[in-house]
């Protein structure tokens, strides 16, 4: 069964003959879930487990590119990739909110009352660090305390952290993104992957989000397209771009190898002359996973 996305506004609205959507009980997990890293997996398969119809509540952007455009760094998924792997690890239903003025505004408990009066919530999981709510005034223990109130369960979960003997046997090296650090437990959360990305250190960057970085360029057009090459542009995608330099990468569809360089927030794609005759006209990169 294919997961259902609903919008913000459809998902209060319950004239279900004017376009709203009947909820049934459900298990929720709220977040912005970028990358859907090893801490992320943990809330969702909590849900997925806990059932009924496991639900994730997230955003169509994240709320820190909206907040602050300037120094955000840009997205590690891709909405299409997020829904897929929601998708793959067994979510029902995925509700999409748009980050907008009047919902920045809304109070943590009145956001928590709409969860379990509109969504029909029987189940909380949340990280440790969650807040919500303007200028993020109900943290997780005080969701935990209103949830309980209303009979609700609501589970907190701790950190993924992983030791740093880990990160480094992982990646082969010692990493860039865990240099100088004196504690022995790295937590993975989105920003460290970030900083190790944008740093080029793709492998610790695998090694936090249990599974290699892939690159979505499924709505880029190429500025280029020769035989042996694409060009993309990265700055007009909003994610995350890796430091200057050479990268191995698997071309998706088809898993066939290549060299992304890139330079300047360009990415160029070069296939071996013999794959790149052997590519169907008109095929093209969707995605690229860094290897």
């Amino acid at each position: 069964m294919s997961m259902q996305i609903i919008d913000w506004p459809d998902f209060l609205r319950e004239d279900h003959d004017s376009g709203g959507i009947k909820i049934q009980s459900s298990a929720m997990t709220i977040g912005v879930f970028d990358g859907l890293h090893l801490g992320h997996q943990a809330l969702i398969k909590k849900v997925v487990e806990t059932g009924p119809n496991p639900t994730v509540v997230s955003f169509r952007e994240n709320p820190k590119k909206l907040i602050s455009p300037k120094t955000y760094q840009g997205d590690i998924f891709s909405l299409n990739q997020k829904i897929r792997f929601l998708e793959s690890m067994g979510v029902r239903r995925l509700v999409l909110i748009d980050f907008s003025g009047d919902f920045s505004k809304l109070n943590g408990w009145d956001f928590l009352n709409l969860l379990a009066d509109r969504g029909k919530l029987t189940f909380l999981a949340i990280g440790d660090d969650f807040c919500c709510g303007f200028q993020r005034n109900t943290n997780a223990e005080q969701i935990a305390e209103i949830n309980k109130g209303r009979g609700i369960p609501t589970v907190v979960i701790p950190p993924v952290e992983l030791t740093v003997a880990t990160v480094v046997a992982t990646v082969a090296a010692t990493p860039a993104a865990v240099a100088g650090e004196s504690l022995s437990l790295l937590r993975v959360d989105s920003s460290r992957i970030r900083s190790a990305i944008l740093s080029g250190d793709i492998k610790t960057a695998a090694a936090l989000l249990g599974r290699n970085f892939e690159l979505d360029l499924s709505d880029l057009q190429s500025l280029a397209c020769e035989s042996v090459e694409q060009v993309f542009d990265l700055r007009s995608s909003g994610r995350i771009i890796p430091a200057d330099g050479q990268y191995p990468v698997l071309i998706n569809p088809g898993g066939m190898k290549a060299m992304a360089i890139i330079q300047n927030e360009k990415l160029k794609l070069v296939l071996a002359p013999g794959i790149a005759s052997a590519l169907k006209p008109g095929l093209r990169a969707e995605s690229l996973e860094f290897i």
